[in-house]
């Protein structure tokens, strides 16, 4: 059939399928795979699909086998879809119920293993597309401190599709006085060089803490963000969103845009960079007052709409215009989702594993 076709036609419509199809479609013909599988047509259905979000999340406990991850669907109107989950199973040795999604980035989605220390024969860093269900589980870090320290990690493609797993090392030295605030260690591995991890001489030269926790990270415009602080200092400036020392702060990407959520105890309040790297953009989206006792924010859609648990409840959607929620037909233990962005694409990461 592709010999009626001109492949410039057929790349246009081919371009438009999901990649589960296009899988299918590579034992079509060998002029239907060089096509499918060329680096051109792959950017191409990256570009023109990235649109097309779903939320991938890992969830323990009675609702969730450990060896799956689920994908949630979003409706058209950029809406949370109703019970519309679906499992993946992960096809290689990984403990879920120690496992973090550091992030996703184009489809390629970077899982850590905080059981690392404890067995080091199980990996402790890999980077999966579950679409095409490739993966590559990278070698063990280097920078490894006999003393305690604390690990922080960000993924995302940093530039020209240079993907990127960044490892910070805290280590709080002791001496005399008292705790001194040093600058991590930090060490790179990048999916385009040799597959090693290269070390950043000198540091960062910032003494800043960033939390590991998963709300306190975002992927915006190529950057990895994270929400830090610094120890011990009581002349640090503050923000209006951190006045009250009881805030609870996350970091979301709002509507493709750095957003910050902030409870004093009382509401939660919803912040947005409107314009990047300008402090004096921020604004306030709206105030969330619910007679629910909110216990977390999970995720936001670009409709605004949020994800959030509620105390008895479990999950539910929060529509911002309303001031409604709604179940989204998510289930599972609310302390032990890990949620990211997730797109579908067909790239492929080269390595063993």
């Amino acid at each position: 059939m592709s010999d009626y076709f001109p492949a410039d036609l057929l790349s246009e419509i081919l371009v438009k399928l999901p990649v589960k199809t296009l899988i299918r479609f590579t034992a079509v013909s060998k002029s239907w795979r060089s096509i499918i599988t060329s680096a051109a047509f792959i950017a191409s259905h990256l570009s023109t699909n990235s649109e097309n979000q779903t939320l991938l999340l890992t969830r323990h406990g009675k609702y969730s086998k450990l060896d799956q991850f689920s994908l949630v669907k979003a409706s058209e109107n950029g809406g949370f879809g109703i019970n519309s989950s679906s499992e993946i199973k992960i096809p290689f040795e990984f403990p879920i119920e120690y496992s973090r999604i550091v992030g996703s980035c184009d489809g390629l989605v970077c899982l850590s293993n905080d059981m690392f220390f404890r067995n080091p024969s199980i990996p402790s860093i890999i980077i999966w597309n579950p679409s095409v269900r490739n993966h590559i589980v990278l070698p063990n870090p280097t920078i490894n401190p006999i003393e305690s320290h604390n690990v922080v990690l960000g993924f995302g493609g940093f530039s020209s599709n240079a993907y990127k797993v960044v490892r910070l090392v805290y280590v709080r030295k002791i001496d005399d006085v008292g705790c001194l605030n040093v600058p991590p260690q930090v060490e790179i591995f990048s999916l385009d060089t040799r597959r090693s991890w290269r070390r950043l001489i000198g540091g960062v030269g910032i003494t800043l803490w960033a939390l590991k926790s998963t709300h306190c990270r975002a992927y915006v415009n190529g950057v990895v963000h994270w929400l830090a602080y610094k120890p011990f200092d009581e002349n640090q400036p503050r923000h209006e969103l951190a006045e009250d020392a009881s805030a609870s702060l996350g970091i979301f990407v709002i509507e493709d845009s750095l957003g910050i959520v902030g409870s004093n105890m009382v509401s939660w309040n919803v912040w947005m960079m409107k314009e990047y790297c300008v402090r004096e953009s921020w604004t306030k989206l709206y105030t969330i007052d619910l007679l629910e006792e909110i216990t977390n924010f999970v995720w936001f859609w670009k409709s605004g709409e949020a994800l959030l648990t509620i105390r008895d409840l479990g999950l539910v959607v929060y529509n911002p215009e309303t001031k409604e929620t709604k179940d989204p037909g998510i289930y599972g233990d609310p302390y032990s989702l890990f949620v990211d962005n997730y797109v579908e694409s067909l790239l492929l990461v080269r390595g063993h594993g």
